[in-house]
């Protein structure tokens, strides 16, 4: 059984500057048909079980209930993990009680930052006194496991900024906390108008007190760029990362069947005429078993080295025996698996590209 399912709500009402997903602003145009291929595309699979379940974009808090219902009901009615992303400008009370009725059970919301100078910067659409509005609303339709995302890195936005994002971030009492540093995409807005990236000695600097800061308030760092409090972890995104299979349905979705990584069309018109046009990506044993490690070292669950060895065929600990000398005071082993520690978390792109030119 396939655990998990993402669908790709490619629409928005606007594009954000640092965005470089698939996304369009929203087109009537295509409206009707994208829905009717995105259902036909989930019809096909004839899915019975889930586990979890994501709707992601662009911006799914865009859909009107009545096609909302008409999305979710493609799937089976009893899911763990029900995630919807959402922006704070699009979302209601009456879409929120929508949500809980149709089993939603876990809200991500786009914040980005708690100053509205840097929200503009983003080309955001949102207020700060919106999202802390709407994150209380949350808080009251009985969906306690929600989480908000963060930026830091911005254009202009000092470590004082951070460390008000963070601290009203724990003022308002969130279980879950999506915190990345910009990347400066080629195609996104700031790729375009040549912005350039902070200081990187300030990055690291504004990481580690994130991370110092929430740890001591008592939140897990259980991967990279994901914080929470005990027992709300992301349990969709952790499939990601533990190696499991995952449908991707709709325009520039990516799925995983059977060890098999696929990226639909990211075109909406060649995908309302012709459906996903699937592109399987052709991948060794061995490329798909470093793809594995790539993940799993992101997390503070790390990997596990039994299994690993069994679905790869392969002796991960003399295959790797070089990376893991050169970088030994970074690595922790726990009886089957092997995680890095909070520094090597900070240099964790540094040691994959060693782990990759093993052969």
């Amino acid at each position: 059984m396939v655990p998990s399912a993402y669908v790709h709500i490619p629409f928005c009402d606007s594009i954000c500057a640092y965005c470089d997903f698939v996304r369009i602003q929203k087109n009537e145009q295509f409206f009707s048909s994208w829905k009717d291929t995105l259902i036909q595309e989930i019809k096909e699979y004839k899915i019975e079980n889930l586990h979890t379940l994501y709707f992601g974009g662009g911006t799914p808090s865009l859909l009107d209930v009545e096609d909302f219902i008409s999305i979710r009901n493609c799937f089976p009615d009893s899911i763990d993990e029900f995630t919807v992303e959402c922006n704070p400008e699009s979302l209601d009370k009456d879409k929120l009680d929508a949500y809980v009725s149709l089993g939603v059970n876990r809200i991500s919301l786009g914040v980005q930052s708690f100053k509205d100078d840097l929200l503009k910067i983003c080309n955001r659409k949102h207020t700060s006194d919106q999202a802390k509005t709407v994150i209380q609303m949350i808080q009251s339709s009985g969906i306690h496991n929600f989480s908000i995302d963060l930026i830091f890195g911005l254009p202009n936005q000092t470590m004082e900024d951070v460390k008000k994002d963070i601290d009203t971030f724990l003022n308002l009492d969130i279980p879950h906390l999506s915190i990345y540093s910009l990347q400066i995409e080629e195609n996104s807005i700031f790729g375009k108008t040549g912005v350039e990236p902070i200081d990187s000695d300030l990055e690291a600097d504004m990481f580690e007190y994130i991370t110092k800061t929430l740890e001591a308030a008592g939140y897990i760092h259980y991967e990279i760029s994901s914080f929470c409090k005990p027992g709300y972890y992301s349990k969709h995104n952790l499939a990601y990362w533990q190696d499991k299979d995952f449908y991707g349905f709709g325009c520039g979705a990516s799925g995983r069947i059977d060890g098999i990584r696929y990226d639909n069309t990211t075109s909406l018109k060649e995908y309302c005429v012709k459906g996903p046009q699937a592109i399987y990506i052709s991948e060794t044993l061995a490329e798909r078993g470093m793809d594995a490690i790539m993940m799993a070292l992101r997390t503070k669950f790390g990997l596990n080295i039994k299994e690993w060895n069994l679905k790869y065929q392969n002796d991960f600990k003399n295959h790797y025996a070089t990376v893991l000398d050169k970088y030994h005071e970074y690595f922790l082993y726990d009886s089957d698996r092997v995680f890095l520690n909070d520094a090597g978390l900070e240099i964790l792109n540094t040691i994959l590209v060693d782990f990759m030119m093993i052969e």
